[in-house]
């Protein structure tokens, strides 16, 4: 029953975040959403099969860095992609919407993980999904900025 619960969801999430894009970003918006509900909701060894040996390799050489394990930087580059994508495709949420809907998403995500039995949510998991929502929507900032400069020089 969790299971229908959560694809229900996740199908919810990704209707809303593609509903008002642009033909592309809203297949991009939905993909990504399907794609990050899959990747939070996953026992962590189905997470290693999907990412691939290169990719379980670039996280653990990245993880060695810092004081972050693997999860920790999957939950961060997952957001950071969410944050970004969201900044840029849907201009109705950028500002303050676009910043509170990445904090509810970072929690969302933990509260949801708490309804599969292979996990359980974290509060730390929540900070570092909130750090890299944040990271991705300044990202997304900072390439708007950049494409603005460039239509000026123009």
């Amino acid at each position: 029953m969790t299971d229908i619960l959560l694809a229900v969801v996740a199908l919810v999430v990704g209707v809303v975040l593609a509903r008002r894009a642009g033909p592309v970003a809203r297949v991009l918006l939905f993909g990504s959403a399907m794609l990050v509900s899959g990747l939070l909701f996953m026992p962590g060894e189905q997470i290693t099969g999907f990412i691939g040996r290169d990719g379980e390799l670039f996280l653990r050489r990245l993880a060695a860095h810092t004081p972050w394990g693997v999860s920790d930087w999957t939950h961060f580059l997952i957001f950071v992609w969410l944050g970004l994508l969201l900044w840029l495709a849907r201009a109705d949420l950028r500002g303050w919407k676009g910043w509170m809907l990445v904090v509810g998403l970072a929690v969302a995500a933990e509260l949801a993980q708490g309804l599969t039995p292979s996990r359980e949510p974290r509060v730390d998991d929540v900070l570092v999904n909130l750090a890299g929502g944040m990271v991705g929507v300044v990202m997304g900032i900072g390439v708007r900025w950049v494409a603005g400069r460039r239509r000026e020089q123009r």
